[in-house]
């Protein structure tokens, strides 16, 4: 129903909410004579359909309606004067006080009372619960139900639904909303009101609930069917070196919390997290890849101020835009990849971050309430996102479960240990959110010669490659052992070398040693340096008695 597209105003928040301060905020207007009193009445078949409509219509709504001409008028009359306060440029919404509807079932006493949120002049269509045969029922309200009786919450049987004989002085037999000051009887009606109210106090809480439980079995209208994201199909990592058992403990890691994969370039990391995400997800919809970068702010993770065509208007960060995701997911989970985590200043652009995800479990996640004030008070100067987020969030809240999205979404970053000076330190308050995997240069050939079995080449060439290799590896970690910041032979540059090579028609281990050289990933002139002082020594004490 159109209702699922509305959002409370900030005055009324508290009040159409399905919480206890929503019983506290409308006990509270009762108690201080801050209301005006209506009473509805109609037939048990037309009383039955409108409650029917509180449970699947808009949960915890209830429509009514009138058709007589003096009742049409009247309770436009009192809306307007309750609800809307005079400004220089036309009329603010008011909250001083509210309409508090009694709603009375003919030959059966009363079944329910709430607060009147809106009116409806109708004159194309008619709600099907309701005969019209003398009479056109051109005027709709809807009710924010408080209380309903509890033969109705407890029974989905109709004909055993009933009201409660209660003699509500001073009050008249039809559609009213009562005129202060005007109405000889109002104070003895208002305060006859208030006493039946506060009877049923107890109650209010249990049927806010019993709504609320409603919301369980109905879908919501941003996410109609929901986003299956656990295909769990089999990780193809032939042509990948990864550390021993790693595959396992990320796949273990990832059920419960976020993973980082720390490691020099080239060794994997980032191949690894796309092929993990995409074979456990099995569709696009369920992951998000980005890279860090020295510039970013709490706005690219958050979302924050910024400028579109001249205005400034609220806009949303990576996370928003994973919450959102995340909430259409109806089984599996939602993934974000941030790849070269290290190069963005991580207190500049993940402290808040850090505050949302309070521990390494998501199931202690939460969205600060000062995060949603903020994105509230832009008002309509909000991205398409941030409207969205918004909506979410308030449809989940009337469950209890506006952190449910943040359990679903699970981070794998990425960690380079290299070139220290485009890259920031991770403090431990972030690394405490992650599981750290750890990659590393392969200290002999184990993954050439995985490699290897996937190339057609002669027993020579690959025995060469693998003594050049193996060479190169050696001598680099004796050079590099006692700096801080390492290089070598990465996995990822020999594939890559072994690829452009076994496309040669005519080849040669200079080649290979050229093409090695072109795909080492750095131009550090002293990587590059060793690199050639170590080809050369490998050349000098070849002896096979082959060309090099």
């Amino acid at each position: 129903m159109y209702g699922d597209w509305l959002v409370a105003r900030d005055k009324f928040k508290d009040l159409l909410d399905f919480s206890d301060t929503a019983v506290k905020t409308f006990l509270n207007y009762v108690e201080n004579g801050k209301f005006v009193p209506c009473t509805f009445i109609g037939p048990k078949d037309h009383w039955i359909e409108s409650i029917k409509y509180s449970f699947q219509g808009e949960i915890g709504y209830t429509i009514w309606g009138t058709a007589e001409k003096t009742s049409i008028s009247g309770i436009l009359s009192r809306y307007q004067t309750v609800y809307f306060k005079n400004t220089e440029t036309g009329y603010s919404p008011n909250s001083d006080k509210i309409l508090v509807s009694i709603l009375r079932m003919i030959d059966s006493g009363v079944i329910g009372f709430g607060v009147v949120t809106d009116v409806n002049v109708d004159a194309l269509r008619n709600f099907k619960g309701w005969r019209e045969i003398n009479r056109l029922w051109l005027l709709r309200f809807r009710i924010k139900i408080f209380w309903v009786h509890k033969s109705i919450r407890e029974g989905s049987d109709t004909s055993k639904w009933v009201g409660e004989e209660y003699e509500l002085k001073g009050f008249q037999q039809g559609n009213i909303c009562y005129k202060e000051r005007e109405d000889p009887k109002y104070d003895e009606l208002a305060n006859n009101l208030k006493d039946f109210i506060l009877s049923k106090k107890d109650e209010i809480k249990p049927t806010l609930d019993f709504y609320l439980n409603l919301f369980k079995d109905k879908q919501l209208p941003f996410s109609p069917q929901g986003i299956v994201c656990n295909k769990n199909s089999p990780i193809a990592v032939d042509d990948l070196y990864i550390p021993q058992n790693s595959l396992d403990v990320i796949l273990k890691a990832l059920s419960k919390t976020n993973v980082l994969l720390v490691g020099p370039p080239g060794t994997g990391k980032t191949a690894l997290a796309l092929r993990v995400v995409r074979s456990l997800a099995g569709s696009s919809d369920c992951y998000e890849i980005t890279t860090a970068n020295s510039l970013w702010f709490r706005r690219n993770l958050i979302g924050g101020e910024s400028i579109k065509e001249g205005s400034v208007i609220w806009k949303s960060g990576l996370f928003i835009h994973a919450y959102v995701n995340a909430a259409r997911v109806k089984e599996g989970n939602y993934y974000v990849i941030i790849d070269e985590i290290n190069r963005a200043d991580i207190d500049k652009a993940f402290g808040e971050l850090i505050t949302i995800f309070s521990s390494s479990s998501p199931e202690e996640w939460s969205i600060p309430n000062a995060l949603i004030e903020e994105i509230k008070s832009y008002k309509n100067n909000i991205d398409e996102t941030a409207r969205e987020f918004i909506e979410i969030y308030e449809n989940l809240r009337k469950q209890g479960k506006e952190n449910e999205p943040l359990k679903k979404i699970r981070v794998i970053g990425t960690m380079n240990l290299v070139d220290a000076r485009n890259l920031f330190y991770v403090g431990d308050a972030l690394a405490r959110r992650f599981v750290a995997i750890y990659f590393d240069y392969p200290e002999n050939t184990e993954d050439l010669d995985k490699f290897l079995s996937r190339y057609s080449l002669s027993e020579v060439e690959k025995a060469k490659v693998r003594d050049l290799v193996k060479y190169l590896r050696e001598k680099f970690n004796s050079v590099e052992k006692d700096r801080l910041i390492k290089f070598n032979i990465s996995p990822a540059s020999l594939k890559t070398a072994l690829d452009i090579y076994s496309s040669l028609n005519n080849r040669r281990i200079e080649d290979f040693i050229e093409i090695l050289k072109s795909t080492l990933g750095t131009l550090n002139q002293d990587n590059l340096n060793n690199f050639n002082k170590l080809i050369k020594e490998w050349k000098e004490k070849d002896a096979t008695g082959e060309p090099v």
